[in-house]
């Protein structure tokens, strides 16, 4: 099965938290809420993303809707209702985030951000220099340079 890609305009927002950086604050619930509990009708879904969020139920269906059209959540209509469901796996969703912002950071600086990348994580977590240079080496013998 090829790849689902939705992210095509990404609003990356390094102030905020997890996912949040990514999604909008309604989008965000819809789509924990559809990953953790599969298919969901569009009033379970507004239940869902109610306990976490204090939102009306047509500004939920409103930004569901949206993101039908986006692509980053289905809908399918069962005995006259609708059902919503994820069009990708959170890992999924996450890997392309990651790509499209590290695409949009290359693009400004590819070096500056290697750089910047490597500062950032021998910061955090220095012993993932080690398995990332691991992960470059494989790719590298993999393509036979």
């Amino acid at each position: 099965m090829a790849p689902i890609s939705f992210i095509k305009k990404v609003v990356f927002r390094p102030s905020k938290a997890g996912l949040g950086k990514m999604l909008g604050s309604v989008e965000r619930p819809v789509l924990e809420a559809l990953w953790e509990k599969g298919s969901l009708t569009g009033r379970e879904l507004y239940e869902e993303v109610r306990r976490s969020k204090a939102l009306a139920y047509t500004t939920v269906l409103t930004t569901v809707g949206r993101m039908v059209k986006k692509g980053s959540v289905r809908r399918k209509k069962v005995d006259g209702l609708y059902y919503y469901e994820p069009a990708m796996t959170r890992t999924e969703f996450e890997r392309q985030a990651a790509s499209a912002v590290i695409k949009g950071i290359f693009e400004i600086s590819t070096s500056h951000a290697i750089s910047a990348f490597v500062d950032t994580l021998s910061q955090w977590d220095e012993s993932k220099l080690n398995e990332i240079m691991g992960i470059i080496e494989k790719r590298i013998k993999a393509e036979g340079r």
